[in-house]
């Protein structure tokens, strides 16, 4: 059994290594089929007196697929997350990076875990962690090198998403079918989690939120003149927590909420392609998001924008905005003052396609509720990326 295990991890760190492109088909005898793919990232980043050398949601995934009676075909996936440089996780990046539960101390940790079956005409249904329906909305922005994310709501409350669903979805069940020019989706999540949000000043112990079952609809429409419209709605059943103690072992539920997250988009042409490419995301939050210090806004608005220009040259030329803001009244949790907002710019150099340079930089205007934070603070990154 070591010498097996043994094998299959030499075996997947030499094809982590090779000089792949595209994704490597492992197997297929016309029935079934095994692909492996992924993406390795590391970047040097400066914000203030810090300076790191940090991961860039590196990751492998392998993609199985089985051809049934009738047309029908089964589906599977897993993919891991990989932490190449360990850093002290002292400049504040973007939430993107995290696993259901914070910053990971293991090198190697389960992004999405699925299985299902899939029809051309009757659609798709899947079981496991999976991106949620209403990430299909939300992510036409998230395809920032390091930054962003903020605005989107996916990666709530300091988490992958996976709890409320809007992300990484944990223990979800979906389906999705394209009908003409309409991709249509539906999620049902099983959850009970509870993850800690912050700490009361002055003690001990602080508060957080207690994840039950939610749901998410979505729709995409892809317009003339190749602009994309969708909308999103996904609800979650949460307590706020008061009084948790720092091992989440002992706790104390306040009222019953509800977490919503509406998102629209609009897009114009695929990303990626020569030219221009924009794509804008808004949402509105009730209990959805927290602040700069854990408390819960029981309304935020969010809006992010991603702009590129490719040109001949294999240069990209991004232009993006972040913005989460406060609207809560004062009454329960935060008080309104809470702001996050920043600017973008970024450049790349495609080398090749599966391969390239970058430089991005963070032009951040935040008002913070603890105003000595380094959240607000501007920082620059220069990193590679190689896809395979």
């Amino acid at each position: 059994m070591k010498k097996s295990i043994f094998t299959a991890i030499i075996f997947i760190s030499a094809l982590v290594s090779a000089p792949i492109t595209h994704s490597l088909e492992l197997f297929n005898d016309g029935e079934s089929a095994l692909d492996f793919k992924g993406n390795l990232s590391v970047y040097y980043i400066k914000s203030g007196e810090t300076a790191e050398i940090n991961d860039g949601f590196s990751r492998y995934t392998f993609d199985m697929t089985h051809q049934l009676k009738n047309n029908w075909q089964a589906l599977g996936l897993l993919e891991w997350g990989v932490q190449i440089s360990r850093t002290g996780d002292q400049v504040f990046v973007t939430n993107n990076g995290l696993t259901s539960t914070g910053p990971t101390t293991d090198t190697t940790w389960l992004r999405l875990g699925y299985v299902g079956f899939e029809h051309e005409t009757y659609g798709r249904f899947t079981l496991g962690k999976q991106w949620g329906v209403s990430y299909d909305v939300g992510g036409v922005t998230d395809w920032f090198e390091i930054f962003g994310a903020e605005g989107q709501g996916t990666y709530n409350f300091g988490t992958d998403g996976g709890f409320s669903g809007t992300g990484r979805a944990e223990q979800a069940i979906q389906y999705k079918v394209n009908y003409q020019d309409f991709s249509f989706g539906a999620q049902y999540l099983v959850s009970d989690d509870v993850v800690r949000t912050g700490d009361t000043p002055g003690e001990e112990d602080g508060f957080g939120v207690k994840f039950n079952d939610s749901y998410g609809l979505s729709v995409i429409y892809k317009a003339p003149y190749e602009i994309g419209l969708g909308l999103a709605y996904n609800k979650a059943k949460i307590s706020l927590i008061s009084d948790i103690d720092k091992e989440l072992k002992d706790y104390s539920q306040s009222a019953k909420a509800d977490d919503e997250l509406i998102t629209a988009h609009i897009t114009y042409r695929p990303y990626g392609s020569l030219g221009l490419h924009v794509a804008a995301v808004f949402t509105d939050m009730t209990n959805h998001e927290i602040n700069d210090v854990g408390q819960v806004m029981n309304k935020a608005s969010g809006i992010e924008l991603f702009s590129a220009y490719r040109f001949d040259n294999d240069i990209s030329l991004i232009l993006g905005y972040n913005s989460l803001k406060d609207d809560s009244n004062g009454l329960i949790g935060s008080d309104g003052t809470f702001h996050q907002k920043y600017f973008i710019l970024s450049a790349k150099y495609h080398w090749d396609e599966d391969f390239y340079f970058y430089i991005e930089s963070k032009i951040d205007d935040s008002t913070l509720v603890e105003q000595d934070s380094n959240l607000a603070e501007n920082a620059t990154g220069i990193g590679m990326m190689f896809v395979f």
